[in-house]
């Protein structure tokens, strides 16, 4: 592998892929980790300076794009606009400048399942296409199927090489845990949170009943690699075949964790009631996952908690909602580029 540019290289997903390419890359070669700091993406003249600028400098045999304007909790319900206009413009800035200055470059496309309908039955990938998303995140979803259809399109007429992987929610040491984070930070977060000072309860949106998928990242960044490696073409699902709802997390949450917590289920947003995979595309790179849910959380739990506990040593009071997450983190609060995931 020659050199590689990583789009949301900051974000959590992005961090750890660049970490795991570095030592696949030639000798001499660099893995690129781009963030909003390096390129704004939505800014198409930046984006064509950015990659013509390297392109002399690099010789780049693959594109990972991860970069995305998005938050969770409620935030998507109220800025639908604001996530599809910058979210085209990255992409279609990206595709082009994929074309343009890197032609030879594999590209890899990470979206997400969001894309697809509303319904309990596994979702194969033919079924991205002709169906309508759910309506929590139908702008951000529709950008997300824009890019695969982008990605064809850049393929059939300039002869290019992609792959789109269609991740679940993925967690583990390094994501979000503030309390509009996905599911799986901000429970952690919210469990290490009431323990460290001294509740007995937490609030949780939703009833408890919304199934879910959840992929531990070290398996996700596998999936990337081995899908990037094949001679897939077009879009492929990925994610953890353990089903669980979020009321079975919370137990399993609340039991690794040793505290004795209540959980108090409050109206808030929670997308579908169920997500379920095809995986039969990913399993024929020979991916599966090695990570149970019970072990991806018994690893997560204790780096969360030790955020929590160095944020409250340095400010000596009660760590505030994202304290010791990541700088991306805090930083998408001004609306910085983030993977969804």
């Amino acid at each position: 592998m020659k050199d590689v540019i990583v789009t949301g290289g900051s974000g959590f997903i992005g961090r750890s892929l660049s970490v795991h390419l570095s030592p696949l890359v030639e000798r001499g070669r660099k893995v690129l980790a781009l963030s909003s700091r390096d390129v704004d993406l939505v800014n198409r003249e930046a984006t064509f300076q950015w990659f013509e600028r390297n392109q002399s400098a690099h010789e780049v045999s693959h594109i990972f794009h991860l970069a995305a304007v998005y938050k969770a909790g409620g935030w998507p319900a109220t800025h639908p606009a604001t996530q599809f206009h910058a979210n085209m413009a990255i992409n279609v800035n990206l595709l082009e400048a994929w074309k343009r200055f890197f032609p030879g470059a594999r590209l890899t496309n990470v979206v997400s399942y969001c894309m697809y309908p509303d319904h309990d039955r596994p979702h194969p990938e033919t079924e991205l296409y002709g169906t309508e998303p759910e309506e929590y995140l139908f702008a951000y979803a529709f950008t997300k199927k824009a890019l695969l259809i982008g990605q064809r399109a850049y393929c059939q007429e300039f002869g290019l090489s992609a792959v789109g992987l269609v991740l679940p929610t993925v967690y583990g040491p390094g994501d979000s845990f503030m309390e509009e984070s996905h599911v799986m930070g901000a429970l952690i977060g919210k469990f290490c949170r009431a323990a460290k000072e001294g509740r007995e309860s937490v609030e949780v949106w939703g009833d408890g009943t919304a199934i879910r998928s959840y992929t531990y990242v070290d398996d996700m960044v596998d999936g990337i690699r081995r899908l990037m490696q094949s001679d897939l073409e077009g879009p492929a699902n990925i994610g953890a075949p353990e089903y669980v709802s979020v009321k079975q997390l919370v137990e399993t949450t609340v039991g690794l964790s040793g505290k004795r917590l209540s959980v108090k289920w409050i109206e808030g947003p929670v997308g579908v009631r169920s997500r379920n995979f095809s995986n039969s595309r990913i399993y024929s790179t020979g991916w599966t996952a090695r990570f149970s849910l019970r072990d991806g959380i018994e690893r997560t739990y204790p780096w969360v908690e030790e955020q929590v506990r160095a944020a409250n040593q340095r400010r000596g009071q009660p760590p505030q909602v994202g304290e010791g997450a990541s700088a991306q983190t805090s930083q998408s609060r001004r609306g910085t580029r983030r993977m969804k995931s």
